[in-house]
């Protein structure tokens, strides 16, 4: 994770340094393949969900559980959809940046507010900001190639 994590902002930095753009073309392939993975959590979809990683992607989610490779993120994803604690409440995409590293590297930084959700025991969790940092890689499509997520919460009990 620490890897990824560097990684990411290694990135971010060398984007600010040699910013490039990319066609409003693949902009949108790539906000749609984001809406996919929303649409995914609130339907429970891990197979829409993990649709767009590569083979050997790198995935980090917000309590730092780590996999590689589409199968791997999508067999999580599917335990993580059956769990009704897990899955309570609503989110909302609140941003969505792209960040052109080149003309075939994206960096897509998106946020999600989640209401609603439960811990294990069934207590509220509380609100959640989720901040999910996608690098995309275009070969001969675009893939997720790497994906860490960041959890912010705002809670008053010491079970965070």
């Amino acid at each position: 994770m620490k890897k990824t994590l560097l990684f990411l902002i290694v990135l971010i930095a060398f984007s600010t340094i040699h910013a490039q753009s990319i066609s409003e073309n693949d902009s949108i392939l790539i906000v749609n393949k984001i809406d996919d993975w929303n649409r995914a959590w609130k339907t429970k979809d891990a197979v829409l969900a993990a649709k767009w990683y590569s083979d050997d992607a790198d995935f980090t989610n917000a309590f730092g559980f780590s996999m590689i490779g589409k199968d791997s993120i999508e067999s999580f994803l599917t335990r993580v959809f059956k769990m009704n604690f897990v899955m309570a409440g609503d989110s909302e995409q609140t941003s969505l940046k792209l960040r052109p590293m080149s003309e075939n590297v994206v960096l897509v930084v998106s946020t999600i507010s989640r209401k609603g959700q439960k811990m294990s025991d069934n207590s509220e969790l509380g609100d959640r900001r989720t901040t999910h940092h996608r690098l995309f890689k275009k070969q001969n499509s675009w893939k997720i190639v790497a994906h860490l997520i960041s959890d912010a919460r705002k809670i008053g009990t010491s079970k965070h």
